[in-house]
């Protein structure tokens, strides 16, 4: 089953190893990537954190939403799916791939972006996709690690939305 679709534009890092993992009892970490999977290092590099207690694979988005529709029924396996942005989460849902609520950790959009917290910094695509999430009615976590409290994520005037 899927416990966790989290949006980090870091993917695979010691937030998710070291924080994530532990707190949801993960088993399988599936990174859907077009980058990562292409890039032979960074795909080695991310599948050399499994061990015994958890795999990790890295592919491409459209073959992540085939892995974890699979996923999805099996109760057996507990996975996190990582995306590396949010219009990546928008391609997994309308893939197939149901989950209720997104966990945005980072996301960094400097220059063109709307800060919300010190990593996720939300530029207008980010924020249409998250609009198209939550009219599916997919709730909105913005934080980077469990221990903390989700930042909210509400509507202004124009149609936008606005952090807190």
């Amino acid at each position: 089953m899927i416990i966790l679709v989290r949006v980090d534009d870091r993917l695979l890092h010691g937030q998710i190893i070291c924080s994530w993992v532990p707190h949801l009892k993960a088993d399988a970490l599936i990174v859907a990537s077009d980058y990562a999977a292409e890039d032979v290092l960074t795909n080695q590099i991310m599948q050399a954190c499994s061990c015994n207690e958890l795999s990790v694979v890295v592919m491409k988005v459209d073959d992540a939403v085939r892995r974890a529709r699979l996923c999805a029924r099996n109760v057996n396996e507990r996975a996190i799916v990582i995306l590396g942005d949010i219009k990546d989460a928008l391609r997994l849902y309308n893939g197939g791939v149901r989950f209720t609520s997104l966990n945005i950790g980072n996301v960094h959009h400097e220059r063109d972006g709307r800060a919300l917290t010190a990593s996720v910094i939300l530029n207008r695509e980010d924020e249409a996709c998250i609009g198209e999430l939550e009219a599916l009615g997919i709730t909105i976590d913005i934080r980077d690690v469990p221990g903390r409290k989700p930042v909210s994520y509400r509507h202004n005037g124009e149609g936008r939305k606005s952090g807190v």
